[in-house]
Parts: C-alpha cells; structure tokens; sequence
C-alpha cells in the first residue's frame, strides 16, 4: 500500500489498524510463550518423577541383591566356624567374608547388635526364652545374624532372650 497517497484520516485509520493486529499478535505470541512454558515444566516433573522411579527400581534391586547375598555370607560363617584355626582356608574364607560383607555395607547394609542389647522385637526374633536372675528382656546370645538395609529390617536377628522371673 502506498501511504504517501493517503489522507491524514486514512492514515489514522491504517495505523489503528496496524495497532489493533500488533496487539493481536502479541496476544497471539503471548499464548504460545505460555503453552511452551507449561510444556517445559510437565517435562521437567517428567524427568523428575523418572529418575525418581529409576532411584527406587534400583534401591529394590540392590535390596534384593543384599537379601539373596545374606544366604552366602551365612554360609561363609558356617566355613569359618568350621575351619581349622589358623589354616590358609581359613584366613582366605575370613578375607572374602570381609570383603562382601563391606562392599554390602557400602550400598546400606548394616548387621543388626544384638547380643547384651535390649531385645526389641521389630528386630529381633526371640526363637528362645532363658529365665535369669540378672538380667529381664536382654539378648543372651544370637543364633543368627539380622540385617538392616538402608534403615530397613532385611532380616530379624534370631535370638535367646533373658527373662528374669521376679520382676
């Protein structure tokens, strides 16, 4: 359009209208702004709530990892018990026992106290109950080892508890 044939209303008029279409698309490139803003946030509560899934996927297979490998570290006590003092089996036996028990306790697992502890029964299992004079409600001995994972009872110490009649 040529504007220089135009008279001061119609240029007026042209520029008004130039005006009402700027606004327009503003309003227009504004709407998009906010559509891209709110998929970039659901995106980001996406990733968020993925890495938070992985984290937990990952938590349980190490915890499942940690219970199966219980099973082993008993065993390698067993051989331990079992051996000869001071043979090379023996020792070689005690080094890897060592070594699985502190990689383990690297990703969160802890054996649970339990002998001369007071007996609690969110972690230990009382298989035995011995009466004493001295003592009332304290472990006397463990027959097997319990574990925590991250804060969490993997497994239940088994143990003999005293129990002192008198009281």
């Amino acid at each position: 359009m040529d504007y220089t044939q135009l008279s001061k209303q119609q240029l007026i008029q042209a520029l008004e209208e130039v005006e009402k279409e700027a606004v327009k698309q503003e309003k227009e490139a504004e709407k998009w702004e906010n559509i891209a803003k709110k998929v970039k946030a659901d995106f980001e509560n996406y990733k968020k709530k993925q890495d938070d899934r992985k984290k937990r996927w990952q938590e349980k297979a190490e915890k499942d990892l940690a219970k199966q490998l219980i099973s082993v570290m008993d065993n390698l006590e067993r051989a331990i018990m079992s051996a000869e003092e001071d043979s090379a089996i023996l020792q070689g036996v005690k080094m890897v026992s060592d070594q699985l028990y502190d990689t383990l306790e690297k990703k969160g697992l802890q054996r649970i106290n339990a002998e001369g502890e007071e007996f609690d029964p969110r972690i230990h299992n009382a298989v035995d109950v011995v009466e004493h004079k001295e003592e009332d409600n304290k472990v006397l001995e463990e027959k097997r080892k319990g574990y925590m994972y991250n804060g969490q009872v993997l497994r239940e110490s088994q143990v003999v508890v005293a129990k002192n009649p008198d009281k």
